[in-house]
Formats: structure tokens, sequence, C-alpha cells
């Protein structure tokens, strides 16, 4: 309540305002007779002491406010709410691969994208064969949802005949137990009993239900969980990043700086006399990559030869570390040259995940497509032609050699039509994966397997023999080309490969038919079947990829290693090493495998490609950071490319006499071992499992059974060609008379 009093005569009035006691009490009356006590304020003052109150509010309101914003965003951006939401990021990412692969294995969507790829890219045979695929596809889809739709009535007839069925027995079971114990009451209790144990599991499975939903529902986030992390599938920035060294930039100033300070005189005084002290040597310093290049021409009397020399001491002047500074040689003159300075720290970061990881990277066609191997040190893809090269690969142990080496062969078992034999000298399992996917698979060392895979080299041989003959008697000239190369052509790309090879040629053993398997000079079985190869092989198609640690030319004789097209080396321990992995002109124009840093520059692979690569300015060779991919990762990749070679090639019933024969008359053997009979058996059909596993000991046993006794020679079974013709003759005839 408010009233005006007046307090004196003369006085100013006043407004007083009485307030209540209790929430929902008026304001007292005020008599004439009470006095009150309290100050007297005006309109104005009291409204400028509310907007102050006011203020004082709205500042503890904006005080509270930033609190609570600076408290979310420190939860916010908190590692551990990033490391949260990166594997929450992780289910979402793999619940999203699995609905995707459900989604493809229960519709035509794989074979509608590959049918548009084809259709783009104009390859009328690939396509017609997709879309045949597809067709075939969308008939079994069909057949699956008639037969999904008949489903609920067959199962009612069988529940109502299977439960009949039942009842019956435990009625005629109830029967005899009655019967037995002179008990009628016992003639129900089969049945009462079986009604017991349906409710006491019903029970169960109730108690139970959470704890088996809970566990399930675990295992299937832990499996989305795995799929989205192995993936990738998490923003960028809930990753944490990767420490980096300082960058400095690179600026004309520190490039000549560097260059003057390397102790080189001549350079040294022309950039002292130079009127732009030097400036005009450099060209424009552009980015490139995780770091950048510039064009430098150096003044006479000064050559890159004598730049590379001193590169250490350049990378030091540059602020950066020697594998940080990268040369590159001029084709057309010996004063001009290409300098790449990384950022710093930049070399040292992972490399991209290999593109063959992806589930749907395959099949590929080895005529048209090129391997990719890795990236330059400038980020730039680097991709391979493997098309009718040899190829060597060397390094010392520990550097990655056959991680680098089976990328290779794993991208090339993803085209259906290639085969691959393949020798592991050191059988440890890395090349495990192959086992099933290669036609002959050799693991591990010692005398056995040396002559095992000296068999194979020779075979290869008699392999390339056989083809150049075919070729002629086909009236065929020129290259094998794609559609000449198809599966079961005889002519498909074949890969012989050998890891540790340094073993064979060192090697002290004897072959049982005669000749040392190893050795440097002609004597050596292994060396004369691989010149062999390098001399004529990839005419026909037939490839040699060798592998070895720490080349020498005792353990890798150079008419071995200078067959090879491609040629690379991880690091080695000295420049002479490096000129025999690589040849001397590499090497001679800046290829430095022996300047790479031994354990942390594993995988880094310096490469010659030879004719097999285009590289800018006529470089004889680019230094490659290869993809890494996991031994686990690898068989995931023979998986896939096992069921690519199993849709390409439909899985025949064999006959073994008939396939015997064939590969006999084909070797044009009268009395071929068993043991290469069981090899070339193997390389017949790679689908057709009972011989992928078969051996000379096992063939011999199998023939006998069928009526062919094999002979025998120096201890080893032999195969008498017209002993299985005779065995075939005598079949024939006796399912006529059948």
């Amino acid at each position: 309540m408010t009233t005006n009093q007046e307090h004196e005569p003369d006085g100013e009035l006043a407004r007083v305002h009485y307030l209540p006691s209790r929430r929902g009490e008026s304001a007292p009356a005020v008599s004439d007779a009470e006095v009150i006590e309290g100050e007297i304020v005006t309109d104005a003052d009291y409204n400028a002491r509310q907007r102050e109150l006011a203020k004082a509010r709205l500042a503890l309101y904006r005080k509270d406010a930033v609190t609570v914003y600076r408290g979310v965003r420190t939860a916010v951006t908190h590692q551990h709410a990033k490391t949260v939401y990166r594997h929450v990021s992780y289910v979402a990412g793999g619940t999203a691969i699995v609905t995707k692969r459900v989604w493809e294995s229960r519709t035509n969507a794989r074979y509608e994208r590959m049918i548009a790829t084809f259709e783009a890219s104009r390859e009328w045979d690939r396509l017609e064969e997709w879309e045949c695929r597809a067709e075939q596809a969308r008939e079994r889809r069909h057949k699956r949802r008639m037969d999904w739709l008949q489903a609920p009535g067959r199962l009612a007839k069988a529940a109502a005949v299977g439960i009949g069925t039942v009842t019956v027995l435990l009625l005629v079971l109830g029967f005899v137990l009655a019967i037995a114990s002179r008990d009628a009451g016992l003639i129900l209790a089969p049945i009462s009993g079986v009604i017991s144990v349906i409710k006491w599991t019903y029970w169960l499975v109730v108690g139970y239900f959470s704890f088996l939903v809970g566990g399930l529902s675990l295992l299937a986030v832990t499996y989305l969980h795995g799929v989205g992390r192995k993936a990738g599938k998490a923003p960028s920035w809930t990753v944490p990043l990767a420490p980096r060294g300082e960058v400095v930039n690179l600026t004309p100033s520190i490039v000549v700086a560097a260059l003057r300070d390397l102790g080189i005189k001549p350079l040294r005084d022309a950039i002292k006399d130079d009127a732009d002290s030097g400036a005009r040597m450099l060209g424009m310093i552009t980015p490139y990559g995780p770091g950048a290049q510039v064009e430098i021409t150096l003044p006479p009397q000064v050559t890159v030869s004598q730049l590379m020399r001193v590169r250490e001491r350049l990378a030091g002047n540059l602020d950066r570390k020697e594998h940080e500074v990268h040369i590159e040689c001029s084709p057309d003159s010996e004063r001009v040259f290409t300098l790449w300075v990384a950022h710093s720290g930049a070399l040292d970061q992972a490399v991209p995940p290999s593109p063959m990881l992806a589930e749907d990277f395959g099949p590929v066609d080895i005529y048209r497509d090129r391997m990719p191997w890795g990236v330059g040190l400038k980020g730039d893809a680097i991709e391979l032609n493997l098309l009718q090269q040899h190829l060597l690969l060397a390094g010392l142990s520990k550097q990655g050699k056959t991680a680098a080496a089976r990328a290779l062969l794993l991208w090339i078992s993803l085209d259906p039509t290639s085969k691959i034999w393949l020798a592991d000298l050191k059988g440890f399992g890395d090349w495990s994966m192959f086992d099933g996917l290669a036609d002959t698979l050799i693991e591990g060392a010692g005398d056995e397997n040396f002559i095992a895979t000296c068999d194979m080299l020779e075979a290869a041989v008699a392999e390339m023999g056989r083809r150049y003959e075919k070729w002629r008697a086909m009236g065929r000239k020129g290259d094998i080309d794609r559609t000449s190369s198809q599966v079961g052509s005889g002519f498909e790309p074949l890969f012989v490969v050998i890891d540790e090879v340094q073993k064979i040629y060192t090697c002290a053993t004897e072959h049982p038919e005669g000749g040392e398997i190893g050795g440097d000079g002609k004597k050596s079985r292994a060396a004369r079947a691989a010149q062999a190869l390098h001399d004529q092989a990839r005419a026909v198609n037939i490839h040699f990829l060798e592998f070895a640690q720490n080349p020498t030319n005792r353990n890798l004789p150079v008419l071995v290693r200078e067959g090879a097209m491609i040629r690379a080396s991880l690091y080695v321990g000295t420049e002479s090493i490096a000129k025999m992995a690589l040849g001397e002109a590499p090497v001679d124009t800046g290829a430095a495998p022996h300047a790479l840093r031994a354990g942390l520059d594993r995988g880094t692979v310096v490469l010659a490609p030879g004719e097999s690569m285009d590289l800018p300015g006529g470089a004889t060779h680019v230094t490659v950071r290869t993809h890494y991919i996991s031994t686990e990762q690898g068989h995931d990749i023979a998986d896939r490319a096992k069921a690519l070679r199993t849709q390409a090639r439909p899985v025949i019933q064999r006959d073994l006499l008939t396939d015997v024969r064939a590969v006999c008359e084909e070797h044009d053997q009268e009395a071929p071992r068993a043991a290469d009979v069981a090899r070339w058996l193997r390389g017949l059909d790679a689908a057709w499992k009972p011989y992928q596993d078969l051996t000379g000991e096992a063939l011999a046993k199998q023939l006998d059974a069928c009526g062919v006794k094999p002979g025998s020679k120096g201890g080893y079974a032999l195969v008498r060609t017209e002993r299985v013709r005779h065995a075939l003759a005598e079949r024939d005839v006796t399912d006529e008379d059948s």
C-alpha cells in the first residue's frame, strides 16, 4: 500500500513505500500516531538504485554464463572427450560399413556399380560379363524370396508332423512304463516330463534374457568398433596429431647462404663477386608437396656431383636433416639441378594406407592397371607397370624388404588371370597368405627346398620354351595381348618369385640329377636358369622377381642381377653395394640407398624403374615411401584374390588320369618324376582343391589305385605316360561294355 504523508508543514512531500511482512498479506495501515524510522527517498533515487541492482544481477548472470561456456568448451575439447567421440565415431562408422556390406550382399548395388564402371571405360566384354552376373544374382535372390514365402507353410507342416510324432512316441513310452510298472498313471508321465522341461527352459531363457542381450550387444558393438577403427572412420579433429618439428621457411637468402657455406671455393667466390649476391642462380621457389623446391644454375667450375658429395652439409645449412633434402639432376646440364627441401619432420609422418586395403579394390588388369606401391618424397603417388618386367629388390635385413615385396605380389594376385610360382627361402610365414593362391609354394631353407626351387626355375625355362613353340605353331606374331592371355590360354601372366634369393646362389647343394645348384658361374643350374628367364621369358608373359639381402658378386651374380628391368633397394651399407643393387648409372646420378637411415627409413625404397616409368626431367631414379601392408591385412587381400579367382575360374570336375596324360604330353615327357607331375597338376587348375596339396608320393599312390603302376629311378617315383594311356584305354572299354 502506498500513501503520502506530510512530515513537516513546510517540507517537501515524499512518497513512502510499505512492504508486506508475509507473502500474500497487504501492507499494514499506518495511523497518525505511529512513528516510522527510515530513509525518505525520491522516485529518482529509487529507480537509480533499482538500475544499479539490475546491473549487478546482470553482471553475475554474465559471469555464470561465461563460467558455464568455459566449462563446456573445456569438456568438449579435452583430449578425453575427443577420445570418447573418436570411439563413438568408430562404432557409427563400423555400423555404416556393415550396413553397406549387408545392403550390397542383398541387392544388386555392387553389380550396378561395376557395370557403370565398365560402361564408362567402354570395356564391353567385361560389361557383358557383369551384366550376366547381375542377372544370375537377381534370379538367385528371387528364388530365395520365393523360398521365404513358402517357408511358413512348410515350417507349420513340419512342426505339426513333428509334434504329432513326438506325442505318439511319448504315449507309446508311457504305455510301456504303465505296463511294466502296472500303474496307469504313468501313461502321461513322459508327456508331463517334456512339458516340465519346456517350462524350465522357458524360465531359464527369461531369467537370463538380459544377460544374453547384454552380451550379444557388447560383442556387436566391439565388432562394429573394430570395423570402424580399421577403416579409420573418425573425424580428423579427434585423431591426435603426431609431433612435428619446427617448420623453417625456405627463402632465397637462406638458399644462397647454404650454398655459399658448403666449402666449395669456386661457388663461394662466384656468390661473393656476383652483383646480386648469388640470387640470379635461383629460379622461383614454389611449394611442392610437404616442402618447397627451387631450380638452381651453378656457376662455371661447379657441378652437381660436387654438391651431392656434401649433401649432409647442405642439409645442415638449411636447418634440415640429410634425408629431408633432395637433389634432382637435370638431364641437359651438369650445372643445373632442382633442390627440394621438406618441411622439418614431414618425412617422419606415417605413409598413407595402401589403396589395396579398400574392400572394393580389385580385380585388377595387369595389362591396363599400375601397382600403387607408395608415395614419393614430394607426396606424389608412385605406380609401377609390372607387365613383362623382371624385378630385383635388395636391402639389408629388418628394413621392410618383405613387406614391400609382398605388396607387389598381392597386387599381382588380384588379377585373376595371373599365375604365381613362389619360393620363400626363409620360411618364417611372411608369405603364408599365398597358400592356395600360388600354384607353387616353397617355404623354408634346406637342401630339399633348394632342389625344389632349382626345379621351379628350370620348369619355368621349360614353360618358356613350350610357350614359344605353341605361339609359333599358332602362326601368331608380336606380343601376347590381353585376349590371348586369359585363363586356360596357356599364356597367362606367370610370375616366378624367389624371396631370399641369395640363398639359392650361395648354397653348396648338389642336384640329384647332377650339377651344382648354387654358384656364380655357368656351372650353377640356378644361375643358368635365371639368366635364361632374363633373356627371353618376358616376351611370352613370364616374369622373374628376385628379393635379396645385401647383394654382392658372390650371392647375386652379375649375369643374374643385370637382367632385371626394374631395380630397387632399401637401406644398404655402402655405395658399392648400392651400385650392385641399382646399377652404376642411377647411383652416379644421385640414387643413394646407402644414405638412408637404418631402422628409421624402414620401407623406404630407392627405385630405378628403367623404362617402366617416365620420371620427370629424365631422372634415373625415385625414392619411394612404400605403403605398409601387415601380414593380417595381406591375408585379407589374399582372400579377396582367391574369391576373384573362384569367380573367374568356374570349378569343374577333374579326371586324374586325363589330367596326368595332358600335362605329360604338354611337357613332352614320357617318364617324368611324380613330383614334377604333381607340380604341373597344381598349376593346371588353382580352383581344384585335390591338386593343391598333392605331392609326388601321394600322386604315385593315387595312380597305383587307378591301375597305373609307378616307375622308379634313383629313388624317385616316375610316371610312365604310356601306362597312363593304357589305363585310360582299358577304362573306356570297360565303360562301353557296361
